[in-house]
């Protein structure tokens, strides 16, 4: 029987177990590359084909990252060792899962047509979601284990501001430590209702560290500007609380959840209920996290908590491209990945190759981001594609404002499409080029 036959046959069956798997049943990268008709580096072959494990893989800009999970899901399902429909892909925006999911579909077709996967597993599809929407889903499944109304309502910006604006004009508590207009107010309780949600953090919690900064402030003496300031933002917190708290059972009462609820809730889903995180682990055997630096402290233990202790958890990641540092995203979740997850591969796997920029623009960007690498994940330099050392032109200019500036790059691109459309001696040499 060949390899391509066992392969088929090994995913006939209703499940498909790593045991039953032998090395002679792995599709050769070279294969896959041949089928597939793509390009597969040698740092892409390597997340390619990474055994079942928890692991990270920092990949830079342009490095081909979604080319590498498509093709990192037609090697698992062709060489047997999960069905599609068991694996999970998880990324932040709508376009984004779509594309990975369109990829996907499209990759185990042309496995199907080249007779590495069986036609019915060929029809089965992963999950591919993004954060948010997975999170929505496990409070729709689970919310009543946490007596929660699993029906209840994505509330809407407009909404959330008429409600927290309500628990501000109704307040009649002691207010002294708020020198703020009402509007301003508002906006202050619904933040610090979101960063209570997105660190799981409880309003006692808040005060508890309340009272810990004034003990150590009646310890200093005298305290500095600095540290005044401190204890003058933590009472302005803790004077919010009640409002917060307000404005939270208004949502409740109306079954309204805003986004910070819905991982929050999901996040104690899976922390506090052992039968979801069987449940899911159970049903994603295969887990692709994309955009990981951009996870924040709730996400992380919603999944922690259910593909922690090693399961086949790849996280995917850039901390120089994080995002959303905002709203409590953190880059860090990629330096603790192994030990949140139990990685046993403490290096991350890298892609460091990009096919997006030539090598002289490189040699700029690698300039610029060079403090973003000096701290926590280590992270490559880029590299060009073979060939593209000398691609690309850079130009800048100092400009006099905001103005200037964004006419003279729009005058720039201008030029070089027209250049590239219908290329004239006197087109600029950079237009040209570009």
């Amino acid at each position: 029987m060949t390899g391509a036959a066992m392969t088929g046959a090994a995913l006939t069956g209703a499940a498909t177990t790593a045991a039953a798997v032998t090395p002679s049943t792995l599709l050769p990268l070279e294969r896959l590359r041949e089928v597939l008709g793509v390009r597969i580096s040698a740092e892409q072959g390597e997340v390619v084909t990474a055994p079942l494990k928890a692991g990270v893989v920092v990949a830079g800009a342009g490095s081909g990252k979604t080319a590498t999970m498509v093709a990192r899901v037609a090697w698992l399902v062709a060489s047997g060792l999960v069905q599609p429909d068991q694996v999970l892909g998880l990324t932040f925006t709508s376009k984004a899962a779509d594309e990975l999911a369109g990829r996907v579909r499209a990759a185990l077709r042309t496995l199907r047509t080249a007779g590495l996967v069986a036609p019915d597993v060929a029809e089965l599809e992963p999950v591919v979601s993004t954060y948010h929407a997975y999170a929505g889903r496990l409070v729709r499944d689970h919310a009543l284990r946490l007596g929660r109304e699993p029906a209840a309502r994505l509330v809407t910006p407009a909404t959330s501001w008429q409600l927290a604006a309500r628990a501000v004009s109704t307040y009649d508590g002691p207010m002294d430590a708020v020198g703020w207009a009402e509007s301003t107010v508002v906006q202050a309780v619904l933040q610090l209702a979101g960063d209570l949600a997105e660190h799981l953090v409880e309003t006692d919690d808040v005060l508890a560290l309340t009272g810990s900064l004034q003990a150590l402030a009646d310890a200093a003496s005298p305290l500095r500007a600095d540290g005044r300031k401190v204890l003058a933002c933590q009472a302005t917190r803790a004077q919010l609380l009640p409002v917060v708290a307000q404005y939270a059972a208004a949502k409740r009462a109306r079954d309204l959840l805003d986004f910070g609820d819905v991982v929050a809730l999901a996040a104690r889903l899976a922390r506090d209920c052992p039968e979801v995180r069987e449940v899911e682990r159970a049903a994603s055997r295969v887990v692709l996290l994309d955009e990981y630096q951009d996870t924040g402290a709730a996400q992380e233990v919603l999944l922690s908590a259910l593909f922690g202790e090693d399961h086949a958890v790849t996280a995917v990641g850039d901390p120089c491209q994080s995002i959303y540092g905002w709203r409590g995203a953190s880059a860090g979740t990629l330096r603790r990945f192994p030990a949140v997850f139990g990685a046993r591969r403490t290096d991350p796997r890298t892609l460091r190759t990009t096919y997006r920029n030539g090598g002289r623009i490189l040699l700029l960007a690698n300039a610029i981001s060079a403090p973003l690498r000096t701290t926590g994940v280590p992270v490559p330099e880029l590299e060009p594609a073979p060939g593209a050392d000398d691609d690309g032109v850079v130009r800048c200019a100092l400009l006099p404002d905001v103005e200037a500036e964004a006419a003279w790059v729009a005058d720039g691109v201008v030029a070089a499409i027209r250049a590239l459309e219908d290329p004239v001696p006197g087109a600029p040499d950079w237009a040209r080029a570009a």
